[in-house]
């Protein structure tokens, strides 16, 4: 089994009070969009779908009104062959929720089922979505996929390798990944369970989640799980971190 980390493209914030209620106006910061992809012996599964790659046709990056600006250089499509494993072979798709940040190139996965919760799907494909920050025309190819409605945890190869964890509260449905790698150790990959690490070491939620008792709650049971598994998290927007990991083709194991 191996992980490999990708690039989904990089996001400048340019109010980070929005993401951190006491960081003082007009402060911005720059975010990385990381993608995964897990391979298995029973199949393969990427986690999260980036920015668009067409992005990359914008050199001065994609503006979104005044809260941030999407940068893609990197194509994830490319990155996935150089892996051995191209989008059109992917087993599973698994979303950590359907923010546009997070579906940019779902439409890649031709052959992979989808594996989110129920009511994540629900809300995506339901009569209001935008009341969740999403957008349909970004992921409007999901709606022809395969997809296994989860309603809580879910043990994705059934062996307690590759594991969704049920983690709601940024949206009604979000979800984190946790990978057993044999030589690496444990990881915990976590959507937007929080946005940096100093947002989770101090429990910071962002005033626009859905829920912020249920996002407590979730970074709570996070932490047991973290303490646990003797695991390490990784936080799929902190930029500082993420490119401290190994990219791909390189990956852990």
């Amino acid at each position: 089994m191996r992980l490999h980390v990708l690039d989904g493209g990089t996001i400048e914030i340019l109010d980070w009070a929005l993401f951190q209620p006491d960081a003082g106006q007009g402060v911005r910061r720059t975010l990385a969009d990381s993608c995964y992809l897990v391979v298995h012996p029973r199949g393969t599964l990427v986690w999260d779908a980036g920015l668009p790659d067409a992005l990359a046709e914008e050199p001065e990056g994609h503006r979104v009104g005044d809260i941030a600006v999407f940068h893609v250089k990197g194509s994830l499509e490319r990155q996935l062959a150089e892996a051995g494993c191209p989008a059109d072979t992917i087993d599973f798709l698994a979303l950590s929720h359907f923010h546009p940040d997070h579906v940019g190139n779902a439409s890649l996965f031709s052959r992979a089922t989808l594996l989110v919760q129920r009511d994540e799907y629900a809300a995506a494909f339901g009569a209001s979505p935008g009341d969740h920050g999403f957008d349909p025309g970004t992921y409007a190819s999901l709606r022809e996929r395969a997809v296994i409605p989860l309603d809580g945890d879910h043990d994705v190869f059934g062996d307690g390798s590759v594991v969704i964890l049920r983690l709601p509260g940024h949206t009604v449905g979000s979800q984190s990944l946790l990978v057993r790698l044999p030589d690496t150790g444990p990881v915990l990959i976590s959507g937007d369970l929080a946005h940096s690490l100093e947002n989770w070491t101090r429990r910071v939620v962002p005033g626009f989640n859905a829920s912020v008792d249920e996002s407590r709650r979730s970074m709570n049971r996070a932490a047991e799980v973290l303490a646990e598994e003797d695991a390490v998290l990784w936080v799929q927007h902190d930029h500082a971190q993420q490119s401290t990991l190994r990219r791909s083709p390189h990956h852990y194991t």
